[in-house]
């Protein structure tokens, strides 16, 4: 995979003349992103290509070639792989789609194209793919443009959408491997990969269907250990299994077979788009929770019925606070006021201020030995107008004297976006856009743990 992801030396064959926006030139984009190695470009219709000398053909190179990337009609990519191989070439991307994926003789060429590397000794990734990012090294074989962050984050993927949408999906990926129809490189050895990569600390993936479950399962359990790996599984219904097996041309198999697999070998598996993001998130800044009592901090009623009916929902149980926990409420509250879990803090905070009573009543719960993980409900006013309102900066402080236990935090009001950056920004608390999402990261956090002591025992 280091050919793939580490190149110093590429082949483009089949590139284009063309150049500028609309033109979908991947030298162009590989260029831009900040590629400082070789770039062979290879048109036999071209003398130059932007500024650099163009080949009629790769053997024409010369020089040594780590990487290949294919851009030609498929008819053309059996015998150009052919032609890789004689140049010495042991690392292809095949960026084409029509094989597999597509009918009979598309199944053809793609048998055709595999022999072809097991007798020369190639390793091909694709066919149907955008091929790699590598943010640490400035490299990327996707025509299409990127955003570019040096994030621990490893993605693999059997679509290109989740490298132009990684920001709607993921959030910020350091590396991506696009398999494609996985004709040879596909999960396992991209997890493999990924495994052993310092640069990245958590694993993501799509997945459509799966070749090699056995031993893809086996590594997952043993790297799921040292690094969290989640994955995204489509075709869950029927008609989207087929949909899956026309797109990569893979076999999407039952889906409750791989949810039980995966989650077995410690993967989380997750049901819906949405959900990646809160779990890369989560599983990433925030500690494994310890055992599934939460405590909640709440100025607003209604907003701690709330959260009961989502920890109902996820297997998590609202703790039962200490004594001295309520204790230290209690003492800034009316008289009148019955303080239990969830801990309504309003009554506290009209009598006194907000940011003096969400800092003492935080710090309590986080000491209480009946708390596991802490959910925070709490207001984004408008700012500077309503600042005395906003206590980001102090859950943020409270959480980094205390960081053991996993800390999420749900807004309301009209500045939601701008206090969960704020929130966010040291990378110690989880902001999230519902009370249900908020919930579930704490729910992921619990399945992380118990993972984690499952395979202690084994």
């Amino acid at each position: 995979m280091e050919a793939f992801l580490n190149p110093v030396s590429v082949a483009i064959i089949g590139i284009t003349r063309k150049s500028g926006p609309g033109s979908y030139n991947l030298m162009e984009n590989m260029l831009n992103y900040g590629y400082q190695h070789k770039i062979f470009p290879v048109n036999y219709q071209a003398k130059e290509i932007l500024g650099q000398k163009a080949y009629s053909n790769v053997k024409d190179v010369k020089q040594k070639i780590d990487l290949a990337i294919i851009i030609l009609p498929r008819e053309l990519v059996p015998k150009c792989i052919l032609e890789c191989a004689e140049s010495g070439v042991k690392a292809v991307i095949v960026v084409g789609q029509g094989f597999a994926d597509v009918g009979v003789r598309g199944k053809e060429l793609q048998r055709e194209i595999v022999k072809i590397a097991k007798d020369k000794g190639i390793r091909i990734l694709g066919p149907n793919t955008l091929g790699v990012i590598n943010n640490f090294n400035n490299f990327t074989t996707s025509f299409m443009p990127l955003n570019k962050e040096k994030a621990p984050i490893g993605l693999i993927c059997q679509s290109g959408i989740f490298f132009v949408g990684a920001r709607n999906f993921i959030g910020n990926v350091g590396k991506g491997i696009d398999i494609g129809n996985a004709c040879d490189i596909g999960f396992y050895e991209s997890l493999k990969y990924y495994g052993e990569d310092p640069d990245i600390k958590i694993i993501a993936a799509h997945m459509e269907g799966l070749e090699q479950g056995r031993q893809f399962l086996s590594l997952a359990s043993h790297i799921a250990r040292e690094k969290p790996i989640v994955i995204f599984k489509t075709g869950q219904s029927e008609k989207g299994a087929k949909d899956a097996a026309s797109h990569s041309g893979t076999m999407a198999g039952h889906y409750q077979v791989y949810r039980a697999a995966l989650k077995h070998a410690g993967v989380h598996f997750l049901d819906e788009d949405g959900q990646m993001v809160d779990a890369v998130k989560s599983l990433l800044h925030l500690p494994p929770m310890k055992g599934d009592r939460v405590a909640v901090i709440t100025p607003t009623g209604a907003g701690g019925i709330m959260v009961s009916d989502a920890m109902e929902r996820y297997g998590l149980k609202m703790a039962s606070l200490s004594e001295t926990t309520i204790r230290q409420i209690a003492d800034l509250s009316p008289e009148w006021m019955p303080l239990a879990n969830p801990l309504d803090i309003w009554p506290a905070a009209m009598k006194h201020k907000l940011k003096d009573v969400y800092p003492i009543a935080l710090k309590a719960v986080l000491d209480d030995h009946n708390v596991d993980g802490v959910l925070c409900i709490s207001i984004a006013p408008e700012i500077p107008e309503f600042a005395y309102l906003d206590v980001s900066e102090i859950i943020n402080r409270i959480v980094s004297e205390r960081p053991d236990k996993p800390v999420v935090v749900w807004l309301y009001g009209p500045n939601q976006k701008e206090i969960n950056k704020k929130l966010e920004r040291e990378e110690r608390v989880g902001a999230f856009q519902t009370i249900e999402r908020a919930a579930w990261s704490l729910s992921l956090l619990r399945e992380r743990q118990h993972f984690l002591e499952r395979a202690k025992t084994h």
